[in-house]
């Protein structure tokens, strides 16, 4: 009876540590033009989170594939966190935790905010707005300019032609962003053994200087914590 109730003892200590620290994974980084890329591998998969291109909320994301089988990553599972302070509902200074945590805080202490992780679909829309509105205001700023300015038919001609020069560069720059999200952002697909994929995904961005990635692939979940802060 000792024996089986010590058998059970046991049995209920090692559910109780798995329940207490459900991630064993290891989480490394390497230095990149000056920052940090996050890393990990765990039985054949290895996740990499790159924020040196893109910035925190454009992070590139590779897997590679050495588990011995095939499986679909499907990037709208990824769950994007940002750690908040407590009791502060101000959007300016809610997420600037930067100091408490250089210090050593305690984080399990600081709330998570979920952020929106935008689709491909949507996230060209909004940066096709934006490099609309940006083009506009730097034409208005011209067109003020050359007000200014002699009004004679020549100059009349040489402002037309250099204001068509620059719209045909803007709609160049629009089309090689639409090439860029199209062909760069992360889709579900099949990642087969011995085989890596990679992609980037765009997160609303608020103030932080931190940036938490949950991903899950198969039965498990990658947790990252990344940051975007200089090195050297």
């Amino acid at each position: 009876m000792k024996k089986l109730f010590f058998i059970c003892l046991l049995m209920t200590l090692c559910v109780l540590n798995t329940t207490a620290e459900p991630d064993a994974k290891e989480y490394k980084s390497f230095v990149k033009n000056d920052y940090r890329v996050f890393y990990c591998s765990h039985q054949g998969i290895c996740v990499i989170v790159d924020p040196t291109a893109g910035g925190l909320f454009e992070p590139h994301i590779t897997i590679i594939n050495n588990s011995g089988r095939d499986f679909v990553f499907e990037p709208k599972q990824i769950k994007a966190f940002a750690y908040a302070a407590p009791n502060n509902n101000n959007k300016g200074t809610r997420y600037r935790v930067e100091r408490y945590i250089e210090r050593g805080g305690d984080v399990s202490k600081l709330e998570q905010d979920q952020l929106d992780i935008y689709s491909p679909e949507k996230y060209m829309r909004k940066s096709d707005n934006a490099q609309w509105w940006g083009n506009l205001l730097a034409e208005s700023i011209v067109a003020s300019v050359e007000a200014i300015g002699p009004q004679d038919a020549q100059t009349r001609y040489f402002n037309q032609a250099r204001r068509e020069d620059r719209m045909a560069e803007a709609n160049d720059e629009r089309q090689q962003e639409f090439k860029r999200i199209s062909e760069g952002y992360w889709r579900a697909n099949t990642i087969f053994d011995l085989s890596e994929h990679e992609g980037f995904i765009a997160i609303k961005p608020v103030k932080s200087s931190y940036l938490i990635l949950d991903i899950p692939i198969e039965n498990e979940t990658f947790h990252f914590v990344i940051d975007n802060k200089k090195q050297y």
